[in-house]
């Protein structure tokens, strides 16, 4: 085998491969075997036809394609090994460049390059949040709120109360190309200074306060301007005219608190335990927001010290799975791309371009940061972090899907499977983010207890959710035009 390799600006190789021409006709030979085991060929028993025969039938053209899917699904490892290449993907038979020597073109994509910065230049403290005992006690109180009687009242709306109006709004100065009007009368209800478990957003934050001092039947017109980076785009640094009636004002009775109260409403013992439970649920999820802010702010910041090559087929799976998780969102909005494209006046091209490809992007470069880091560090995994992370997996999976209907679909074997190597990522993804940031907040390593490695090291190649990455696929050759198959995200 006679190889010449071509190296491309986007991270590719092209590899011209020349065989020997009694390797293609051994395939040749194998390739009318395989087609006479599935045709059913007059006087010959499945796989028995003799090979002049197959090729009388069946034409020299349609057993030389057969044969060369085979010698290439054959070669293409030893292809890679002898010309010392490691792909990040399945490489693309371009062309046939001869059949007399056997002759091919390939086109390889590249594993990626990680050129990793001065990471430890990089300072961010650490500081995990603290639930004092007004946070709880406020928690407490929503929760109450939740259970409370509603009395009608006649007396201006205060704060606490819950009331019912009807509203509408119109731009003060309507952008070119909309309508003045932006919400036609509609039915609200609101408890008015909605507490921190549920704060109010629409039609934005804390809008029922400005029902404070009405009394049911009287309308009042109040403006508010919206900021430049408001998540709606119609309504960013625009001013908007609201109208509201009040409909009712209803004061809400709040029950007891009591060792009785907190045993209806949950497996609970005690007020002690109620509050004790609330507390966990708070500081958990203080500090997954405050992770989720810390780290998004600390691998920015180690991106961009950083530079990556990588092929262009692991950005097209990155925008493919940021699409993907698009529709997601929108579905669950009850609505579909078509209309999502209509409402923001773009074109698929245009959206993935301005908007995809860019969060597709930061998804990837941060994933192969974190691989390299773990590559780097040598990092392992022991077998109780594994443990964890797989029961926890397992957890959200239950309460995220329907298991049943996903046991109809997948065999256990293979749910097992999937469930096993994204626990292992997630628990690796941890473990580098750790890393990260006792480098970053300068806290000191601490003697640990050596703990049993698992005997699975792994190894993460493209990002499934935010610095969350997936198991490295091997690696075979396909055709040119061929799609490849990419599995669900």
């Amino acid at each position: 085998m006679k190889l010449e390799t071509k190296p491309r600006d986007d991270h590719q190789v092209n590899v011209i491969a020349e065989f020997e021409p009694s390797d293609l006709e051994a395939y040749m030979h194998r390739a009318a075997r395989q087609i006479s085991e599935r045709a059913k060929i007059p006087g010959f028993r499945p796989g028995k036809a003799p090979y002049p025969v197959v090729l009388r039938m069946y034409g020299d053209e349609a057993v030389r394609e057969q044969a060369i899917e085979i010698l290439v699904d054959d070669k293409y490892p030893a292809i890679l090994d002898e010309a010392k290449i490691e792909a990040s993907g399945a490489g693309k038979l371009e062309d046939i460049l001869s059949t007399n020597p056997p002759k091919f073109s390939f086109l390889i994509p590249l594993a990626p390059v990680v050129t990793v910065g001065d990471l430890a230049s990089i300072k961010k403290n650490y500081e995990e949040p603290v639930i004092t005992d007004d946070q709880v006690e406020k928690a407490v109180k929503n929760v109450l709120s939740s259970y409370a009687t509603p009395t009608d009242v006649d007396r201006a709306a205060k704060e606490g109360d819950l009331v019912k109006m009807e509203l509408s709004a119109e731009y003060v100065k309507a952008p070119e190309g909309e309508e003045k009007e932006f919400i036609a009368k509609t039915p609200h209800q609101a408890i008015i200074g909605e507490n921190d478990m549920r704060k109010e957003t629409w039609p934005f934050e804390d809008f029922s306060k400005n029902v404070i001092g009405m009394k049911t039947g009287e309308t009042k017109t109040f403006t508010h301007a919206y900021p430049k980076d408001d998540p709606v785009e119609k309504l960013q640094g625009q001013k908007l005219e609201f109208t509201v009636e009040l409909k009712s004002v209803q004061e809400l009775t709040l029950p007891e608190l009591n060792d009785e109260f907190v045993m209806k409403i949950g497996q609970f013992n005690s007020v002690d335990d109620f509050k004790a439970y609330l507390r966990r649920r708070m500081e958990a999820d203080a500090k997954a927001e405050y992770d989720n802010t810390y780290f998004d702010d600390l691998l920015d910041q180690m991106v961009a010290l950083c530079s990556f090559k990588y092929a262009p087929h692991m950005l097209d799976e990155e925008i493919h799975s940021v699409q993907h998780s698009l529709q997601d969102t929108l579905a669950q909005q009850q609505m579909d791309v078509d209309t999502y494209l209509k409402v923001r006046k773009l074109t698929m091209d245009e959206l993935v371009e301005k908007e995809l490809k860019p969060v597709a992007v930061r998804r990837l470069e941060r994933s192969l940061l974190v691989t390299e880091i773990s590559k780097q560090q040598k990092l392992e995994l022991s077998d109780e972090e594994l443990e964890s992370s797989f029961n926890q997996t397992v957890n959200e999976i239950s309460m995220s899907y329907d298991m049943k209907r996903m046991r109809r679909t997948i065999s256990n074997e293979k749910l097992s499977q999937a469930v096993a190597f994204e626990a292992a990522n997630r628990a690796m993804n941890r473990k580098v983010l750790e890393y990260l940031r006792d480098m970053a907040s300068g806290k000191s390593a601490e003697a640990k207890p050596e703990k049993k490695a698992a005997k699975a090291k792994m190894k993460p190649e493209t990002e499934s959710a935010e610095g969350e990455a997936k198991p490295k696929k091997a690696a075979r050759a396909k055709k040119a035009g061929a799609e490849e198959t990419k599995p669900a995200d």
